[in-house]
């Protein structure tokens, strides 16, 4: 394993210019994501995409024109990892920016998807710097997360402990509805092909009215140093045949009903670890 993921793009553009499109929010906005603020060391700031997802983060150095680097935690409940952005002058007119993403625990399967969002995003920066027009992606077709879990007692896999952290309710048989609750109330889907392998593995669909889709879960729990991690993926999105605005905000509310899952099974299991 690697400690970082390094992505360098050479941009069409001289470093003077790559500055601002890396630090200034509505710069920033037109190929990243949209900041809550402007970057200032040692502050919280959150960088949020339009599909719902969100990394919580906090700028560590700003050396102008030289290096931005910064803690940030996806969807505000993943593991901590430390990015830094290096930039570099490349000849008239170009920049070598150079992205490293530390994290000493990322498996290589995860390392190189993480190669691939990075040269995504750097080559929308190139774009944006070459055209002038926004380059920002839409709609992820995953939901996905994980959350670090202390050892101890608690099974966040196990029935009915499960129930406790997931919003799934039962029909007096079986899990049967995975419920959203937002400040629009809560509302409830149909739970498809329910499949529970107890401390490793839950899959199941959810039905999405209105459409033929039904995207397919997958939560997983596997160590992850002294403790667990709890993983998962909710895949389909993108599929259901909707209109842009109207799968967008059904994906932001099913991406915070997951964040706030992940942070009640947590909570959960740190109570349960005790103190310590």
């Amino acid at each position: 394993m690697s400690d970082a993921v390094r992505v360098t793009a050479r941009l069409p553009a001289p470093p003077a210019r790559v500055w601002p499109a890396l630090t200034e929010p509505d710069r920033v906005a037109r190929w990243f994501g949209d900041l809550a603020g402007p970057l200032t060391v040692g502050e919280d700031n959150r960088l949020g995409f339009d599909d719902g997802d969100f990394f919580t983060l906090r700028p560590t150095a700003l050396v102008p024109g030289r290096t931005v680097e910064f803690e940030w935690r996806f969807l505000g409940v993943g593991k901590r990892q430390r990015v830094v952005w290096t930039l570099e002058p490349a000849g008239p007119g170009a920049a070598l920016l150079t992205v490293a993403d530390h994290d000493d625990t990322r498996a290589p399967a995860e390392a190189a998807q993480l190669h691939e969002g990075w040269t995504d995003f750097l080559d929308r920066l190139a774009r944006h710097l070459r055209t002038g027009r926004d380059a920002r992606y839409a709609l992820r077709d995953d939901i996905d997360g994980a959350v670090d879990l202390p050892a101890g007692p608690y099974r966040p896999l196990a029935h009915p402990a499960l129930l406790d952290w997931l919003p799934i309710a039962e029909d007096g048989f079986r899990p049967a509805w995975f419920f959203v609750i937002d400040d629009e109330g809560p509302r409830r889907f149909a739970l498809r092909e329910w499949e529970l392998r107890e401390d490793e593995e839950l899959t199941f669909t959810v039905a999405i009215p209105e459409t033929a889709g039904t995207p397919a879960a997958r939560v997983t729990l596997a160590p992850a140093g002294a403790g667990l991690r709890l993983s998962f993926a909710h895949r389909g999105w993108t599929a259901l045949g909707l209109p842009d605005g109207r799968a967008q905000e059904l994906r932001r509310r099913f991406t915070a009903t997951w964040v706030a899952s992940l942070a009640s099974a947590r909570d959960r299991a740190r109570a349960a670890a005790g103190p310590g």
